[in-house]
């Protein structure tokens, strides 16, 4: 594994109770942001809605587990930093090259689990509260198709820059607008669509490292798109802004996910097919979200020649969108 690059890796952690829940009605949240280069590490675990304790009976640690050889292994990275509502970021640093200090290295871990213990109770066991896919090497669909570049890195990290400076200016402008009391000048407005579109590849690459837990699929004869496919029957991880799309995923109890590769084994094109049929009130959002496409199931799509609207009609398959992997912009096809 090459350290040397830089690399950044987002993990998006799925929680595993509600029992250190701040408020019970909503869930735990929180993601991991791994950053190496130069043969160094460095992670920042943010949390959501954890369970404040005044004197301190349960803390929240942050524990890595992997395999050397047939051995399970772990490290404790560290114990997490959270204030009275329940929301924290603590920061760490590591050697990718030797993380627990007896020469693994970080690749070797590929589970990280967020757990409450105990401090009065040495007994006690661990409670797992939340939990998420560090690095997978098994499965292609998650090592090298799934894995984002350095350039949108860089390109995400230089637009957090931008919307830093933005905030500043903003801050200045409406201060200078209230000191005037009254100005012709006009005030530019805050655009917020790059937190969306960051938002659909977290979720997507948060699939990705989650990809084994979900069925392959093949459903296509003839693909236009040449992706890899999985079916995922979690409605609620579809991450699209899109009424329609939610809705006939629900009626069709699952969607399918899926990323096409390019000659260096990285993913250029993520996907999002929602179930239907080649009918105007199935198609989601009516072409309005993105959803312009339609492909046929196996054993359905041959629909040409005579007959072809009807033979459509009748057929299952699927609307399909593209994602940008650079902009996380939302593409027909």
């Amino acid at each position: 594994m090459n350290y040397v690059k830089y690399n950044r890796a987002l993990v998006m952690m799925e929680e595993q109770g509600n029992q250190f829940a701040s408020k019970e009605s909503t869930p735990i949240k929180g993601y991991l942001k791994i950053e190496t280069g130069n043969n160094k590490g460095a992670l920042r675990c943010a949390v959501q809605n954890l369970k404040y304790y005044d004197k301190g009976e349960y803390i929240y640690k942050l524990i890595l587990f992997g395999k050397k050889g047939e051995r399970t292994i772990h490290t404790i990275i560290g114990n997490l930093l959270i204030n009275r509502q329940g929301t924290g970021e603590t920061y760490f640093r590591f050697q990718p090259l030797d993380l627990d200090g007896k020469g693994t290295p970080f690749h070797n871990f590929s589970t990280a689990i967020i757990a409450a213990a105990s401090t009065t109770d040495e007994k006690e066991p661990l409670h797992p509260v939340l939990k998420g896919i560090t690095f997978s090497e098994n499965d292609p669909f998650q090592s090298e198709l799934f894995e984002v570049g350095t350039d949108a890195d860089e390109e995400e990290e230089q637009l957090a820059r931008d919307m830093d400076l933005s905030e500043e200016e903003e801050e200045k402008e409406e201060y200078g607008a209230e000191a005037a009391g009254s100005s012709d000048r006009t005030v530019s407005k805050k655009v917020y669509n790059s937190f969306y579109n960051e938002y659909v590849l977290n979720a997507c690459a948060h699939t990705c490292r989650m990809a084994e837990y979900y069925e392959d699929v093949d459903p296509f004869e003839k693909d236009k798109t040449g992706a890899r496919w999985k079916k995922i029957v979690n409605i609620t991880n579809l991450p699209l802004v899109s009424p329609g799309a939610h809705y006939f995923a629900t009626q069709y109890r699952h969607y399918i996910f899926g990323a096409k590769a390019d000659q260096n084994g990285m993913a250029m094109k993520y996907y999002f097919g929602i179930p239907g049929r080649f009918l105007d009130e199935e198609q989601p959002d009516g072409g309005k979200s993105g959803f312009t496409y339609w492909q046929p199931i196996r054993g359905t799509d041959d629909t040409d020649g005579i007959g072809e609207k009807l033979a459509r009609k009748t057929a299952y398959g699927y609307w399909i969108v593209a994602i940008d992997v650079k902009t996380g912009n939302i593409e027909e096809i």
